[in-house]
């Protein structure tokens, strides 16, 4: 089995791109599959706190390499943290940013593992969330997963999210966590909360936003930016970094 993952993004309007404060991991190769597992995330840094962007990377890539687990969660948490408190000890910080930089940053973190069963074609999942970023599993024409935000109204302006400063532990005991299984054809996508949102009202109105995303993913017409760049305009999706990790699999 061949997984294909791909990852678009495009900066908040009025921003440069180097002040994208979003984050994604995928493998450099994950195809076959062949009774592996590979591991995905997405995350959200906020806007409001200093170096979030810079957290939001160590998180997927700690998720990504397997370096925290629901389970390890706590145990490796302070070594994440003193990873991010060692790389901004490193930049010149302007005096009014110290007391920004005592409150740490935030991320929402949506992490994502697939598994192949032994006989191929099919396998299970489990995915790892705290905070807006959000995983939607779609198969044929129906949205079978959302998680871990299921309505548009359960989006608000202050999520649970991870802080990157201690010395508490309790933001990453309190991971939501899921599972389930997949069969060939089905689709996964991990998204940040902008593009989430915008993907939860689509349903609600009785739209297939993934048959959207798959126009858009596929053939690139039109650039996931001016995609987005659309919706703006069109006052159908709010100002903020849009990530999208889009994943699908097919027999090789």
């Amino acid at each position: 089995m061949h997984v294909y993952p791909e990852v678009f993004q495009v900066a908040k309007d009025g921003n440069a791109q180097l002040d994208y404060e979003d984050a994604w991991w995928m493998p450099k190769q994950c195809h076959p599959l062949e009774g592996r597992s590979f591991r995905f995330a997405v995350a959200d840094g906020a806007t409001d706190a200093v170096f979030s962007g810079l957290w939001a990377r160590i998180l997927v890539r700690a998720f990504g390499k397997r370096n925290f687990t629901t389970d390890t969660s706590s145990a490796h948490i302070g070594r994440l943290r003193k990873i991010w408190a060692r790389s901004v000890g490193h930049r010149p910080i302007p005096w009014y940013v110290e007391e920004k930089l005592r409150s740490g940053a935030f991320a929402a973190l949506i992490g994502f593992e697939l598994v192949e069963n032994q006989n191929g074609g099919s396998g299970t999942w489990n995915a790892t969330a705290c905070g807006d970023c959000c995983l939607f599993q779609v198969r044929n024409r129906d949205l079978i997963t959302a998680f871990p935000i299921t309505s548009s109204e359960q989006f608000t302006n202050s999520p649970h999210l991870l802080c990157s400063v201690g010395p508490g532990t309790d933001d990453f005991n309190r991971l939501s966590l899921t599972a389930g299984e997949w069969i060939e054809g089905d689709c996964f996508y991990l998204m940040t909360d902008a593009l989430a949102n915008w993907f939860l009202v689509e349903c609600e109105t009785r739209c297939v936003p993934w048959q959207i995303l798959r126009d858009i993913t596929l053939p690139k017409d039109p650039p996931f930016g001016s995609w987005i760049e659309g919706l703006r305009r069109a006052k159908q999706i709010r100002n903020d970094d849009c990530t999208l990790l889009s994943i699908g699999f097919e027999h090789f």
